[in-house]
């Protein structure tokens, strides 16, 4: 979905990337700093206790994450160690905003229905394109779609309460299980018999 709208925005995103690429700052730096954002962050939710602190953590690591595809496109240093590395850091990421929801005081079920829908979408396609499947743009709730719902999240529970962030967070989960049920069928309609 958003991927439709990272489209229109690549230009930007990409100007960026050059000013990023002439300092010879490689990809895999970028990936691991998203890690690092997420990591140096988790005092700070212990410390605040504040959603704001989750909405500025997601938007900045998920930042570094769309300029690190983009500085490997402009180095033309696009590499299979990097994917890896790239797909590894983005679930660990995952995984500690789940933490960060927790320490915040959202419910656990919720919190882990989220994350466990949340894997299963990333490995669907993961797994898609292993057989030759691409998903590019296949499904309610890709990642660019859960990061901005966790923001979402974040400050509603910043501005209202945590009944109303969990309520959000169950819809963004229902959400994500729709991706999971869209990708799987797509996979099987595509995959030769």
């Amino acid at each position: 979905m958003l991927n439709k709208l990272r489209i229109k925005i690549e230009s930007r995103v990409n100007y960026v990337a050059q000013l990023i690429a002439k300092t010879r700052m490689s990809p895999n730096t970028l990936t691991l700093l998203s890690l690092v954002v997420v990591v140096a962050g988790l005092p700070m939710v212990v410390i605040t206790r504040r959603g704001l602190v989750l909405a500025a953590v997601v938007i900045l690591s998920g930042f570094l994450d769309v300029l690190d595809g983009a500085v490997a496109r402009v180095l033309k240093a696009s590499t299979a160690r990097g994917a890896l590395l790239d797909s590894l850091i983005d679930r660990v990421c995952e995984a500690l905003y789940a933490v960060y929801a927790l320490i915040l005081g959202l419910d656990p079920l919720v919190v882990t229905v989220f994350l466990f829908l949340s894997l299963i979408t990333s490995y669907l396609r993961s797994r898609g394109e292993s057989l030759g499947v691409s998903l590019m743009g296949v499904g309610l709730m890709e990642r660019a779609e859960r990061l901005i719902g966790l923001v979402i999240t974040a400050i509603v529970l910043e501005v209202f309460s945590h009944a109303a962030a969990n309520a959000v967070l169950l819809i963004l989960a229902c959400l994500v299980g729709v991706t999971v049920i869209q990708r799987t069928v797509y996979i099987w309609r595509n995959l030769q018999h």
